[in-house]
């Protein structure tokens, strides 16, 4: 699979990039407020700082010549008062500091903080105060805002608030844009809604954060299906054990019913050993139902076992079986050698339970056959029996666990025997076959194992 080019950046990278696009807006800014000031003094929307010294250096005859005066003559961010030759104020708009100041300025210029002009007229002067600042040639804007420097950088402050704050939330937002995958996963992880799909980031560090999760992600995905499929192990055991445990029971009251109508004291013994020894199985059985119940499934342990043990082991097993039920068993190709790395009682019990279905449905004389081969590294039992067979439906299904087939196979033979028996072969790299016989009736089941090491 060819995953997609997923271009990254370092988060050193992602914080440069928003501050350079602070630091391009505030100089966007800068600029803006650059040309629409250079507008405003270039159209006279707004006077320069020497506009009124330069106005009256221009304009000193007219002034001084204007009779009666005009008032008009004087910039409207000055103010002036006409003074006779005594000092006296006759008119003008200095309110009562300014003209306070002016008359101190006809005494002493030097006197004076300030600016000040001075203008000789015929019987008298005219003083005007200016400053150097910036001014609105309106009148009425002048009025308003009077000094039109603090409005700008005011105004300048108030778009920097509003440019900084927007890129943080801009910022914040992109940031939480890239977070938010890291939070999903630690969400998924903490309600172990686990996701095949991993996610990506533009932020280098935070997609190793994603890729560590999702390592992690996958860790417990793999961890949870071991779980799970070790609990459904430890479950199919103990249901198996539980099963298993119906063929000695069968095999002691067989014998049972044997002893009550036998006459032959040593024939008697006979059957009271097995029934001893099978009375030892179901011990065994519940022992090891106990320790699956309190325990998790840990793997059988194999070991190498001489196949002519095993055959013996699993030939004591069907005549016992057998005899319980007033089955014949007929055995043919009894195997005189090889050996297999398995665990022998997996295999005595899997090969057990297809003898237990077979006792149970041959009809032909009550007879079943019981089959053995080994050639090279495989060994095979076949189980031969003289039923009805099996159904279209069972031919299916029959090794699905607690499959049964009610109509013509008890659910002992389907429900847990045949998925036992199919678990070990598949366990030793074999396999369980099973098909009608052409042409007669019956059913024939090949439980087949690898003798080699299990994997």
């Amino acid at each position: 699979m060819v995953l997609k080019k997923f271009k990254t950046n370092t988060l050193f990278w992602f914080f440069l990039k928003q501050l350079l696009l602070l630091a391009i807006c505030i100089l966007l800014e800068i600029f803006v407020f650059l040309v629409l000031a250079n507008i405003g003094f270039n159209s006279g929307f707004i006077l320069p700082a020497n506009y009124s010294e330069h106005y009256l250096e221009r304009n000193k005859e007219k002034i001084a010549e204007s009779e009666p005066f005009d008032s008009t003559l004087i910039p409207n961010t000055c103010q002036y008062g006409l003074f006779d030759t005594k000092g006296n104020y006759q008119s003008g708009n200095f309110n009562k500091t300014g003209l306070e100041k002016a008359k101190v300025y006809l005494k002493d210029a030097e006197a004076v903080e300030g600016f000040y002009f001075f203008i000789q007229r015929a019987g008298g002067s005219c003083v005007v105060k200016y400053d150097i600042a910036a001014h609105f040639s309106s009148p009425v804007l002048h009025k308003l805002f009077p000094k039109p420097e603090l409005i700008m950088i005011v105004l300048f402050l108030v778009v920097f608030v509003i440019i900084s704050v927007n890129n943080a939330l801009l910022f914040g937002k992109r940031l939480k844009r890239e977070i938010e995958p890291v939070l999903e996963e630690i969400a998924q992880i903490q309600t172990r809604e686990l996701n095949d799909k991993q996610k990506k980031s533009k932020i280098k560090e935070i997609n190793d954060i994603l890729l560590s999760l999702y390592d992690m992600e996958s860790a417990l995905s793999q961890s949870l299906k071991k779980e799970w499929e070790t609990e459904q192990k430890r479950k199919s055991n103990i249901s198996a054990l539980a099963h298993d445990i119906k063929t000695p029971l069968t095999i002691i009251k067989g014998n049972s019913e044997l002893i009550k109508e036998e006459k032959d004291i040593s024939e008697i013994y006979q059957l009271a050993d097995i029934i001893d020894n099978h009375s030892d199985k179901i011990e065994r059985y519940i022992k090891l139902l106990i320790e699956e119940t309190n325990h998790p499934f840990s793997e059988e342990r194999a070991v190498e076992v001489p196949l002519i043990s095993l055959v013996a082991d699993i030939l004591e097993e069907s005549e016992a079986l057998c005899r319980a039920n007033g089955i014949n068993l007929i055995v043919s190709n009894p195997v005189t050698g090889g050996e297999a790395f398995i665990n022998r009682d997996s295999v005595v019990r899997a090969v057990t339970n297809l003898i237990k279905n077979a006792a149970e449905h041959t009809s032909d004389n009550d007879r079943i056959r019981l089959s053995f081969r080994y050639s090279g590294c495989r060994f095979g039992v076949e189980v031969e029996d003289y039923g009805k067979g099996f159904t279209r439906e069972a031919l299916k299904y029959a090794k699905n666990q607690f499959y049964t087939e009610k109509s013509e196979r008890s659910e002992e033979h389907y429900g847990l025997g045949m998925y036992y028996a199919n678990s070990v072969a598949e366990g030793y790299k074999g396999k369980l076959m099973y098909y009608n016989k052409p042409g007669q009736t019956g059913a024939v089941v090949v439980f087949e194992i690898s003798t080699g090491d299990k994997t």
